[in-house]
């Protein structure tokens, strides 16, 4: 059995990585940010065969396949959307989501796959400014190696 830790300073840690952009036919909004705020966190798990591991938008952690939870944390990403120009406050944004992305550590690799997110494809800046937390599934092979996975993934954010 291999025992595999997807939180954030353990054997398996996920970098991420944001691409934010605005329209650019819109440029009186072209103040939109988005700054990391908290990385996703798989939390410690025990790959007895394939499986995967959940962690979705709301932090909440599920195991399927050949996987077992252990004791331990989960996170979803979370990422600081704002704009602090007045006229762009209570503006609507939306968020493109990647299908897959990749993570590893060595010759070892997992996929995310099933990104959701909070709010589900986009927001409301209200006051100027929310939080936008992301939620993925693992993909864990058979004999999945233990050790310190990283990747990234990217999403898009744009007024609507």
């Amino acid at each position: 059995m291999n025992t595999t830790d997807a939180q954030r300073g353990g054997a398996l840690a996920v970098a991420l990585a944001l691409l934010a952009t605005a329209l650019a036919a819109a440029p009186a909004r072209a103040q939109l940010n988005a700054a990391p705020a908290g990385g996703l966190a798989f939390g410690r798990f025990a790959a007895i065969s394939a499986g995967s591991v959940s962690v979705d938008a709301h932090g909440n952690r599920a195991a399927g396949g050949g996987v077992l939870l252990l004791p331990s944390a989960a996170a979803p990403a979370r990422f600081a959307i704002s704009d602090h120009a007045p006229a762009n406050a209570n503006l609507v944004y939306i968020v493109s989501l990647p299908g897959a992305a990749s993570i590893s550590a060595g010759a070892g690799s997992m996929t995310l796959t099933g990104f959701t997110s909070v709010p589900a494809g986009g927001g409301v800046l209200t006051g100027g400014s929310q939080v936008l937390s992301v939620g993925a599934t693992l993909q864990v092979g058979p004999s999945q190696r233990a050790g310190n996975y990283s990747g990234a993934f990217h999403i898009t954010i744009e007024y609507q």
